[in-house]
């Protein structure tokens, strides 16, 4: 499973990615709801349009039209008592309706999978506010089951350590395993970096700090599947601030209820006003 996710799966989102960031990178200038709700609309247009014209609307119209017949044709021969009529109209039914189907979920096939990714870029993009000079922020690294010691933060011009540079590697209270924790405080605009250094190797997590627009860095930073002596870290998590908090309007799910939300508000009506079938 690794080896399908480190050959396809992480140059697939990465190729994806970029191509949603040169598409839809400007909304991260807008506010965090406002940017979610851009794409969330764009989704439902999205959708609605592979609905229109990534299928055979005329066939899909025939289709209807020819199974509302064939509905009123099956209640008249019940109510006529003919078998005969009855098992024939059934069977048209039957193929019509697996035609139907058909033609129907091509456009499903090519759009589940399209809005599954813009749905990821979305959570990695706008799920998790970007971080900002003189904001603090508290970086939890997480260690295999052998390791032991302690581990440091090396503090810069550009990001200033609040508390101690030295943290043990232990299993605190309530965690699943060990880990050591910081908090820093970057001071200054431009792309900075967590540096973590343990057992003489060292781990450098890119930090984006931007006053105003600008996207959230990776939440983890994985560094290690797994090394033979099970003493080294292995991934290193920045404790980002939620963009939306759970709420009601956003059905609890935060970012990705906002995006559901918004793209069902505006694809519903587009399938009325462009009489997709």
């Amino acid at each position: 499973m690794s080896l399908f996710a480190d050959l396809i799966l992480t140059p697939l989102f990465n190729g994806t990615y970029f191509l949603l960031d040169v598409v839809l990178g400007w909304v991260t200038m807008l506010p965090a709801a406002a940017a979610i709700g851009v794409v969330g609309a764009l989704s439902g247009v999205g959708v609605m349009a592979l609905q229109k014209w990534g299928s055979r609307q005329e066939l899909l119209g025939r289709c209807k039209a020819d199974l509302k017949l064939l509905k009123q044709k099956i209640r008249d021969a019940k109510r006529a008592g003919d078998a005969s009529a009855l098992n024939r109209y059934r069977g048209l039914q039957s193929r019509i309706g697996g035609k139907y189907l058909a033609a129907a979920l091509k456009p499903a096939l090519l759009s589940v999978p399209l809005i599954g990714l813009v749905g990821l870029w979305t959570g990695s993009r706008l799920g998790f506010l970007p971080v900002r000079p003189d904001g603090e922020l508290t970086v939890v690294a997480h260690f295999e089951d052998a390791a032991s010691g302690y581990a440091h933060v090396v503090p810069d011009a550009a990001m200033a350590v609040v508390g101690p540079v030295l943290s043990s590697v232990e299993v605190p209270t309530g965690a699943a395993g060990k880990q050591a924790r910081w908090t820093v405080r970057p001071t200054a605009e431009g792309r900075s970096a967590v540096v973590v250094r343990h057992a003489g190797a060292t781990y450098r997590v890119p930090l984006p700090v931007a006053r105003r627009g600008g996207r959230p860095p990776d939440p983890v930073t994985v560094f290690s599947r797994g090394t033979p002596g099970q003493d080294r870290l292995q991934a290193v998590e920045l404790k980002l601030a939620d963009s939306l908090p759970p709420a009601w309007w956003n059905l609890k799910l935060q970012w990705g209820g906002l995006y559901l939300l918004v793209a069902l508000l505006v694809a519903l009506p587009l399938r009325w006003i462009m009489k997709i079938q």
